[in-house]
């Protein structure tokens, strides 16, 4: 049982250690950008040889096949959604009530178990500029596919050869959830990664905000409705289990063909220059941040934050009352996500970003009418909470895919996903110490939190080295 905070000080330390890894990495990057970019300004050499829409369309349209990337990168979502369901409802409930640890214990372990989210950047970086040679060809991707079906078992196999009933959390029962974190962040990043590279500009949230929305929402409501059924046969073993399962699919990705590294998909200098010294990077990933600090880990329940909410206000909870209320919620999603991504590629990216998270915003005010025991209305507005925030993340993602350069496609793209991780620090400190003193108070700081990165976006702007003209 974790009863001391100096049994989670390491933890938590980890967490800010990582945060502040990641923010010397990207200045590091900047320093040496702002160095070489000096230097190839004065020889007169740019970054792309040939009009940059022109040869962005080229490299990806050529690779692209809408439907079998849609398929793949759906399941790859399917499994994200699961993954996240059974680590980030299940795990703190496990936690909560069957170990019958606090609620700030429970909730700073949900930020730390998904530390490994935070280095996302430094594996893209590896996946991006050390490439490996198989029967003479460079695979960026394959080899993340191939370790994340390996680390999958390795922790399949912790968590059959356990006893969850008084194994220590800390020194067990937290390393293999870690494992099977980590498996689903490589998996992530890989899929990510590779949509990247061969989407064109004009599908980026139909591919980037829609399918991986849709897929994540029904690995998640097949876990809502599969989970309490697994519960009841074997306990919570069993689902642990299965959420590593859903890991095993990314050895399916091995039969896809990567693009070809040609120079414009190359790590080089001049990528690394005429990226990090502008300042839209700086921008997006501060919108990260900030998106991960309000409300949407709360209102979604593959966001982190969603159990300990229900675990606070829904009456009578049991296990299979919480899979019925994760279940109806990730629903909404499903609809959100086609109408996100049509609707941001069709409009704009930001411009739909910006209104969906006005009204992200506004929902996030009326979590502060909950109080213990309105389980209908708190599912009534998890619903509400949940079709908006599908809505804004086709957005969302979209701008993050259009400021992600071809040669840098899991570096920048990951490290804007680790940024958006690194915010679940602060964000469940607020929620462990305001959740169960003052729920009115906790959703009107983080709902005022939503408004910082809509005033953010209006900085974010077309440059050089991303991969299309914003919209």
């Amino acid at each position: 049982m974790i009863s001391k905070r100096k049994d989670v000080k390491f933890e938590y330390s980890l967490g800010l250690f990582f945060f502040g890894l990641t923010v010397a990495a990207y200045l590091i990057l900047f320093y040496l950008g702002r160095k070489w970019r000096k230097e190839f300004e004065a020889k007169g050499v740019g970054y792309w040889q040939a009009p940059k829409e022109e040869r962005v369309r080229e490299l990806t349209e050529s690779v692209f096949r809408p439907g079998l990337i849609a398929l793949f990168y759906g399941l790859a979502y399917f499994a994200n959604g699961y993954m996240k369901i059974t680590f980030s409802m299940w795990a703190p409930i496990y936690l909560l009530q069957t170990r019958g640890i606090s609620t700030f214990d429970a909730a700073l372990f949900l930020g730390l178990v998904y530390v490994s989210w935070q280095w996302k950047m430094f594996i893209g970086m590896l996946s991006d500029a050390v490439p490996v040679r198989f029967r003479g060809k460079s695979y960026r991707r394959h080899p993340w596919f191939f370790a994340t079906g390996l680390l999958s078992i390795m922790a399949i196999i912790g968590f059959v050869s356990m006893d969850l009933t008084d194994i220590p959390v800390w020194t067990y029962f937290f390393p293999l959830c870690l494992a099977m974190t980590t498996a689903g962040a490589l998996f992530d990043i890989a899929a990510d990664s590779f949509a990247i590279d061969v989407t064109p500009p004009g599908w980026h949230a139909r591919v980037l905000g829609g399918v991986n929305n849709f897929g994540m929402a029904v690995g998640g409501v097949v876990s809502s409705i599969l989970s309490p059924l697994l519960i009841s046969w074997g306990g919570y073993r069993l689902v642990f289990i299965s959420g590593g399962l859903v890991g095993l699919f990314a050895f399916l990705f091995l039969i896809l063909e990567e693009p070809e590294l040609e120079k414009e998909r190359v790590f080089s200098r001049e990528a690394i220059a005429f990226t990090f010294t502008e300042r839209s990077v700086l921008i997006a990933s501060m919108l990260m941040i900030g998106s991960a600090i309000g409300t949407r880990r709360l209102s979604d329940p593959t966001g982190g934050m969603f159990s300990l909410v229900m675990n606070e206000i829904v009456g009578g909870f049991t296990p299979s009352k919480a899979g019925y209320i994760a279940m109806v919620t990730l629903l909404s999603g499903i609809p959100a996500s086609f109408l996100g991504g049509w609707a941001a590629d069709k409009w704009g990216h930001r411009r739909l970003y910006c209104i969906s998270g006005v009204f992200m915003m506004l929902s996030g005010y009326l979590w502060m009418t909950l109080k213990p025991g309105m389980t209908t209305w708190f599912v009534v507005l998890a619903i509400i909470s949940n079709f908006i925030e599908r809505v804004n993340k086709g957005g969302r993602m979209a701008l993050m895919g259009d400021a992600t350069p071809l040669a840098l496609s899991a570096t920048v793209f990951q490290m804007y996903m680790s940024f958006s991780w690194v915010g679940n620090i602060p964000a469940a400190l607020i929620v462990g110490v305001l959740l169960p003193v003052n729920i009115p108070l906790l959703f009107a700081v983080l709902s005022t939190f939503t408004l910082a990165p809509l005033i953010l976006v209006r900085y974010l702007k077309p440059y050089e080295a991303a991969k299309a003209t914003i919209v």
